[in-house]
């Protein structure tokens, strides 16, 4: 529900599924805790209340996205609730979950080198070629003579395939320091030839050569592996500026417009920002197309933001987005690289239009229940080592 190319071709089944599931598994919790119930209902109300002041309040006029977001509010808090109830370790479930969606996003992307599968339309004009709608490529890449397509795993492009893999690598490098996955997760940000997950991962790993202290070879392995991905990371933005001299409008070149254009209609609706209505961000966001872009205009018209940060801002305000930032920075799974992975989700939704979907509201929500379950855990641990002294 967050990237993936059979929410971008089947949202309704596709939510509707998930919603199935989500609810049998709650029917099956034997015990019920009331402050959680009371907890789920007032968090899930607060978020409704808040959509509809700005609904109320700001240009949109349809309540159709505010109604798809209610939705998917409504999954995400379903999903905490569950999790919290069953006491489930998050983290390990997130850290099998996406080894598994890294392993497969590896298998599509060799049998692409073989150029198998069928062209497909899914949704609404988005064209890709599948293997039976489980492995999806369509992107190349050229290095020189050679062109390839790049790995995107089961997402609609590479960079969110990138987004899950530098999460991943995090949980390797820093929860679970497991090796082998940190290689895998190094390769899959490599095939996606994504230029943010590069960057991201370099982040990471000259964070992890702080903090840890590596034999003298450990560290000329580990320098020459560094050097190796600066150097793609180079060859990538050398073919995606020669691509952008080429072409009329490059990717590059619409996510610097993005920010632009997010930043300018945010702080001229610094209070309740556009609402949610890409009709009221686009009548903004007109008033500041640059002269050099107002010549290929037909390209971007309808086009929206593909920065979920500056998104945030012009949508919901300056108030409520700070808001939100300062709820995902407080998220409560990785307390002790809570800065680290705060930078790589900021940077990530910088890129992608990911903010408001399930995965990453998960995260913005889970201060609402989790922190409650931590203090109710710590209590009950303190009184359990009490009764055992006694």
């Amino acid at each position: 529900m967050s990237g993936s190319m059979l929410h971008v071709g089947f949202i309704i089944p596709t939510y509707i599924c998930f919603l199935s599931i989500v609810l049998c598994s709650i029917v099956r919790i034997k015990v019920y805790n009331k402050k959680k119930i009371e907890l789920t209902l007032i968090g899930f109300s607060a978020f409704v209340i808040v959509l509809l002041i700005n609904f109320i309040f700001s240009a949109s006029t349809s309540f159709g996205n505010y109604g798809t977001v209610i939705s998917l509010g409504l999954l995400t808090f379903l999903v905490i609730f569950y999790f919290v109830s069953k006491n489930v370790d998050f983290k390990y479930y997130l850290y099998r979950v996406l080894k598994f969606i890294l392993i497969l996003s590896l298998i599509g992307f060799v049998l692409s080198i073989f150029r198998l599968g069928t062209s497909t339309q899914i949704g609404d004009g988005f064209k890709t070629i599948t293997i039976g709608y489980v492995f999806y490529y369509y992107w190349d890449q050229a290095i020189g003579p050679i062109i390839f397509y790049r790995n995107q795993g089961i997402f609609w492009e590479p960079g969110i395939l990138a987004v899950y893999a530098n999460i991943f690598l995090f949980l390797s490098l820093f929860v679970y320091k497991n090796k082998k996955n940190v290689w895998l997760a190094v390769l899959c940000v490599l095939t996606t030839f994504s230029t943010t997950g590069f960057f991201i991962l370099l982040i990471q790993l000259a964070v992890f050569l702080k903090k840890n202290k590596l034999g003298f070879l450990k560290k000329i392995f580990l320098s020459f592996g560094v050097v190796f991905v600066v150097l793609i990371l180079f060859l990538s933005f050398s073919d995606k500026k020669n691509s952008a001299e080429d072409e009329a409008v490059s990717s590059y070149g619409m996510r610097s417009f993005d920010l632009y254009s997010g930043f300018m209609v945010a702080i001229s609706n610094p209070m309740v920002g556009v609402g949610l209505n890409k009709e009221a961000f686009f009548k903004e966001r007109n008033k500041f197309i640059p002269a050099e872009i107002s010549e290929i205009f037909e390209v971007i018209e309808e086009r929206g933001n593909s920065n979920s940060i500056m998104q945030l801002f012009y949508t919901m305000g300056l108030v409520i987005a700070f808001l939100t930032l300062y709820m995902l920075y407080k998220q409560s799974f990785f307390e002790e690289q809570r800065g680290l992975f705060f930078v790589i989700m900021v940077i990530s939704l910088s890129s992608e239009p990911l903010l408001l979907s399930p995965f990453f509201m998960f995260f913005v929500f889970s201060v609402v229940l989790f922190k409650e379950n931590a203090i109710n855990d710590a209590m009950n641990n303190d009184l359990l080592m009490i009764t055992d002294k006694k």
